[in-house]
């Protein structure tokens, strides 16, 4: 710092611009931003000493800093930092120069000098990204290093009301979960609504709501359990198995809890499938204030009763695997954790459009009601976002030989993209002809295979939709026309992707294979019954690179790994999907509990803006139609079936 003063102090002249200075400068924050931290620091160095009071100065400084910080030279750094402040302290980098030197302090273990350096940068800062990361470092240190008595302390020696808000919510939190319910309550009391940001409003909020409700949460659990029916079925096995992966997540979570987190009961009733057994129980649940939420039914026409009653009672009711159409739209009480088939075909139409890039589509797929459903709601947000459905055409159940349907796609892709074909025998004049298409990139070799082999020329697979426009300039007679529909040599370009939703994975074969023959060179988009591995291996010379939407895909993870492992030990038996389905539920609606939602109201509000949940089966996406409309898109590739991403309708 001596050093740099006196250099300063021996100028004559005030600051000036250095060409050398900036290239060293600029070289150093190149060197920088590759993570080749030395050289970086010999560049601004350079710049600052060989050539001081330039242009550059202060930031060669700050850079110089960041460097001996990136390299752990924590005391040259925080050296480095002093400088800044006593010599420049009106400079831009005074900020930066607080939050670098905060850090140095902490990476030496002197945490009431972090809390001290970036309190100052919060109180200054102009720079966004400090802001956040002062204050996130502050809340850090709270929670991590101070004890409640020194926390007291930071209190009453905090320069600005925000900083007051964050310690006095860390400390309600703290008291909270550890039982002292006054203490938290006095904290809440000195907090100032007026000076907070929406998420340390939301924070607080948790904390009055858990204070105000206690640390007990009720489900209602609807399922059909037959519990008269001694002799097991599949429905009943269905249900049980939804019971266990619902009763997992709960056990789960107890098991993991801390003292002051929300502790969970199920009120678990049997629907007996019967109406008036449901009316029953939820006109019983809409009368007890502590049941705040519903898990179920199982089926579809259950479901459907049970949604109408509980919206009537104001009770949010989630069904783990309802998938009819129009549940959801009962009203703003009620969710599907189940994609519907519309939902599915939706969401891969957006997918298909604003992610593929599909332009021109063709719909192949099955008759029968599932996948037809996906195709009607496929073609509907297709066109509302733009693209243009060429061919729609449906196959019926068995039913193998798909030529028509193909022929279909290729005709309207003629239509689309017609072929503009030269005779190159007859009349015309072949040198000259020959001269014009070698001017436009034609190779001599194609000219004479094209005379082999019948003399006709077709521009359209050279230029695409430009080919009538290069003909006409060449000045070449070409004629629109319809040729060898059937022909391997002539591939489908115009149309960008076939969407293919089927009914039975057996009819994966029966479609690539077809699509291979005719040549259709678009981009296979398959529904969630095209997620069969050996389906796909069987068919793998005609199913490369298809891409499908699936709403089943397990990671095999840590927490996969425990939840199965888990299970296995519980019930002494492989955890299923059905199993998945309840755990997925029950965990999405633990989580809504720990972030606050407590209340029916709450609970509802949440529920309806959850997009993409980490379920261990399928992610969970409820907004914006409180219908799951999330989907795995995996690709079948090198023998494999991977996943793409998960893509979720917005």
């Amino acid at each position: 710092m001596v050093f740099i003063a006196s250099l300063l102090s021996a100028q004559d002249v005030e600051v000036y611009f250095n060409h050398s200075a900036e290239e060293y400068f600029l070289l150093g924050m190149r060197q920088y931003s590759q993570k080749e931290f030395k050289p970086a620091l010999l560049s601004f160095q350079r710049s600052l000493f060989l050539y001081p009071g330039n242009h550059r100065t202060t930031a060669s400084m700050i850079m110089a800093a960041k460097s001996d910080y990136a390299l752990k030279n924590y005391s040259a750094a925080a050296s480095m930092c002093d400088s800044i402040l006593q010599l420049f302290p009106s400079s831009l980098y005074r900020e930066d120069a607080y939050f670098t030197l905060g850090m140095c302090h902490y990476n030496q273990g002197e945490y009431w000098k972090t809390f001290e350096e970036m309190q100052r940068t919060y109180v200054i800062a102009q720079q966004r990204l400090n802001k956040e990361h002062s204050l996130k470092v502050i809340e850090h240190l709270a929670a991590e290093f101070f004890p409640e008595q020194e926390i007291d302390s930071l209190l009453v020696d905090s320069l600005h009301i925000e900083i007051k808000n964050l310690l006095r919510v860390i400390l309600a939190e703290r008291f909270f979960q550890g039982g002292r319910i006054d203490e938290a309550k006095q904290q809440i009391s000195l907090f100032d609504p007026a000076a907070a940001d929406q998420l340390l409003q939301f924070r607080i909020n948790r904390v009055i709501a858990r204070i105000d409700k206690g640390n007990l949460v009720r489900i209602g659990v609807l399922l059909p359990l037959q519990k008269e029916n001694i002799a097991e079925n599949r429905e009943k096995k269905i249900v049980n198995e939804i019971l266990e992966g619902i009763q997992l997540a709960v056990s789960d979570y107890e098991e993991r809890t801390i003292p002051g987190q929300i502790s969970l009961e199920l009120d678990i009733q049997d629907s007996k499938k019967d109406s008036a057994t449901i009316q029953s129980i939820i006109t019983g649940w809409g009368e007890d204030n502590t049941i705040i939420g519903i898990v179920g039914p199982v089926f579809s026409a259950e479901t459907m009763t049970a949604a109408l009653i509980a919206q009537e009672r104001g009770i949010p009711i989630i069904t783990p695997t309802a998938s009819d159409e129009g549940i959801s739209s009962i009203g703003p009480n009620v969710f599907q954790a189940n994609s519907t088939n519309g939902a599915k075909g939706k969401t891969l139409a957006q997918y298909a459009v604003n992610i593929l890039r599909a332009k021109t589509i063709a719909v192949l797929g099955s008759s029968l009601q599932s996948a037809a459903t996906q195709a009607d709601s496929f073609i509907a947000e297709a066109k509302r976002l733009g693209a243009a459905v060429l061919v729609d055409r449906r196959f019926r159940r068995n039913e193998t030989d798909l030529r028509q349907h193909v022929r279909a796609i290729r005709l309207e892709s003629h239509n689309l993209r017609p072929d503009y074909v030269l005779s190159l025998k007859g009349k015309i004049n072949l040198g000259e002809a020959t001269r014009k298409l070698l001017s436009v990139g034609v190779k001599l070799s194609y000219i004479d295979s094209v005379l082999a082999n019948g003399g006709l020329f077709n521009f359209t697979p050279f230029f695409g939709d430009s080919a009538k426009a290069v003909a006409d300039t060449l000045r070449l007679p070409a004629k629109k026309t319809l040729i060898y529909m059937d022909s391997l040599h002539y591939p489908v370009t115009a149309v960008d992707l076939v969407y293919c939703p089927i009914s039975n994975s057996h009819e994966i074969g029966v479609i690539t294979s077809q699509l291979t023959f005719f040549n259709i060179k678009a981009t296979v988009l398959g529904s969630g019954d095209w997620n069969d591995a050996n389906e796909l291996d069987l068919n793998k010379r005609y199913a490369e690179g298809a891409i499908f939407g699936s709403d089943r895909w397990i990671e095999r993870d840590d927490r996969t790994q425990r939840i199965y492992t888990k299970y296995a030990m519980k019930y002494g038996k492989q955890i299923s999907d059905n199993a998945l389905y309840g755990y997925d539920v029950m965990s999405l609606l633990i989580h809504q509990f720990s972030e606050g939602s407590l209340s029916r109201e709450q609970l509802s509000a949440s529920l309806a803006t959850v997009f993409e949940f980490p379920g261990i089966r399928n992610a969970v996406t409820l907004n914006p139609d409180r219908v799951n409309s999330s989907l795995h898109i995996l690709q079948y590739k090198n023998g494999a079936v991977t996943k793409m991403q998960t893509y979720s309708y917005h």
